[in-house]
């Protein structure tokens, strides 16, 4: 049995070599995941809809780990402009409910036009 898992959702769109997930020691560890639509493989020029398909694809490589968003227990997020904090925390907390993961969000420039990027480490549903 390998120490680690790789995971791939081929549908979501990465942006570049490396894993959207993975698995080991019982945990999930997801790569910041943009908000790039699966459809188009763009993403969407408004902050909060970006934000939002992010969330959406953060689920989808989660849900294909072994996890959920409920079993989330510390993300990182990365916005291009900490005026969007607002918006953050209200997906935030559409997103997770009341029993939110710790969390750290910073400001730095992201590529490819990128405004939002969430990442995060979650337990894995048990068996």
């Amino acid at each position: 049995m390998s120490v680690k898992e790789c995971v791939q959702v081929p549908e979501i769109p990465a942006i570049g070599p490396y894993s959207q997930a993975v698995r080991a020691g019982g945990l999930l560890f997801v790569s910041g995941q943009p908000g790039l639509d699966p459809a188009t493989g763009h993403a969407p020029p408004e902050f909060a809809e970006q934000a939002r398909q992010a969330f959406r694809n953060l689920d989808a490589v989660l849900r294909a780990g072994g996890s959920s968003l409920g079993l989330v227990v510390n993300t990182t997020i990365l916005v291009t402009d900490i005026s969007n904090f607002a918006a953050v925390n209200q997906l935030f907390e559409e997103f997770f409910g009341p029993n939110p993961p710790a969390r750290m969000t910073m400001q730095v420039p992201l590529p490819k036009g990128l405004q939002f990027s969430i990442g995060c480490v979650a337990a894995l549903a048990a068996e």
